[in-house]
């Protein structure tokens, strides 16, 4: 286990303690943990169970895999870059409330230091990866100054006589709030459970395989590319030749840049493989089959994580809707509720304002494929010009606002009478 890790899964634990400073003693007494302490076992009062390759996965191994990076980055990232409005439901339709205090903390910038993309990305890669995403509002009075994305290690949710509390250890000391004062954003999860289900700590073993994997690989073409062997020799060695002979043949042979080099061996000395090669321990296979085990555990289609094997033809449009609605649509709705529920008071949700991202520019296809839509919105009467025009970026036409219906699409009567036929005659 390398130096980086190990500090990684002190910091880890360092972040448990912080946050249960009540219980960890209890917890933990009798058990010491170092930086040295590598084995599967001792990370599992912390969620880090062992697994079946004997490697030990933490909320950071998703990110070292990169199928599991590519799905992580493409969820949060298309989630903190979709537009989000504070919308308010009026008799003419919904408005865009930009005059209200929240619209620019949610459409622009929530807190000094991020944008909206940057927020909405941190909350995304927290639900993903630990299943659970957490945010503080700041408040000035009853005004709302901004949105800070906080931790989920340093949060302790508790439900306490039906009323959940959330237990925020900062700047060293622990802090009691409740909700509204947190918004809490939750995972897929169980009944009875205030936090969602870490896929990291459900899925270990087959992140574990694909990490596993990932360094066999890099194992074999570091050792220059050949299975591994013995090497046999006629008479009993020395234990001062035993380690000269393994040295020398390392030196000589081990590493890519002395890969495929004659091997010379003294002393009667014959070299066995004893390791099966690539193809027989079916290592490209295990490879792909991982990234469609990932693909499965964040729901991602497989072309987006760049694996063309299985690719469809589809068309753009129906692949993106694809993607929407199975894969973007829980995390949207999860989020939008969550700030709905805690940033809007109970006056604000009954005038009609809600939380909402626009997610009109996914489900944007080819040029054709628009302009066949606008005009079938067209000929039904539910878009004006200027309509369309704002959908693509255009600037508005001042005569452009009249909306237009097919005469021979109205009440039979009427029709005739626009047409000067009020007579009763065809």
């Amino acid at each position: 286990m390398s130096l980086i890790r190990k500090t990684g899964q002190a910091l880890v634990a360092s972040a448990w303690y912080a946050s249960h400073p009540k219980t960890a003693y209890a917890d933990m007494k009798g058990y010491a943990l170092s930086l040295l302490d590598s084995s599967k076992e001792s990370w599992r009062p912390f969620g880090y169970g062992s697994t079946y390759t004997g490697r030990v996965v933490t909320d950071t191994t998703a990110l070292e895999i990169s199928a599991s990076w590519s799905a992580i980055r493409l969820i949060s990232e298309t989630i903190g870059t979709l537009p989000v409005h504070l919308y308010q439901k009026t008799d003419n339709g919904r408005v865009k409330a930009t005059d209200h205090k929240l619209y620019r903390l949610i459409h622009l910038q929530p807190n000094p230091y991020m944008t909206s993309a940057e927020f909405f990305e941190a909350l995304t890669v927290s639900l993903c990866c630990q299943g659970m995403a957490y945010a503080k509002p700041e408040r000035l009075g009853d005004r709302v100054a901004g949105i800070v994305p906080l931790a989920k290690d340093v949060v302790t949710a508790q439900l306490k006589d039906g009323v959940p509390r959330y237990l925020v250890n900062e700047d060293g000391q622990q802090n009691t709030y409740e909700r509204g004062q947190i918004i809490p954003i939750r995972g897929f999860g169980a009944a009875g459970q205030l936090e969602g289900f870490p896929p990291f700590k459900l899925h270990r073993h087959s992140l574990a395989l694909a990490a596993a994997a990932e360094e066999y690989g890099s194992r074999f073409f570091g050792n220059g590319a050949r299975p591994g062997g013995v090497i046999t020799f006629e008479k009993w060695l020395t234990d001062d030749q035993r380690k000269k002979a393994k040295e020398k043949f390392e030196d000589m042979h081990r590493g890519l840049g002395n890969s495929n080099k004659v091997a010379i061996l003294e002393g009667d000395a014959k070299y066995h493989a004893t390791a099966a090669s690539n193809n027989e321990a079916q290592f490209i296979e295990t490879r792909k089959h991982q990234i469609a085990e990932i693909a499965r555990i964040w729901r991602v289609p497989l072309h987006l994580l760049m694996e063309a094997d299985r690719a469809t033809h589809n068309n753009s449009e129906q692949e993106n809707l694809h993607f929407l609605q199975y894969t973007l649509r829980p995390y949207l709705v999860r989020i939008e509720q969550a700030l709905n529920t805690t940033l809007l008071t109970r006056e604000e949700q009954r005038q009609g304002y809600y939380i909402e991202f626009d997610v009109r520019g996914l489900l944007r296809g080819d040029s054709k494929s628009r302009g066949e839509y606008y005009r079938n919105m067209r000929m039904i009467g539910a878009m004006s010009i200027n309509d369309v025009r704002r959908a693509e970026n255009l600037p508005e036409d001042p005569d452009g606002n009249d909306l237009h219906v097919p005469l021979n699409m109205g009440p039979a009567d009427q029709i005739r009478e626009i047409l000067g036929g009020n007579d009763g005659e065809n």
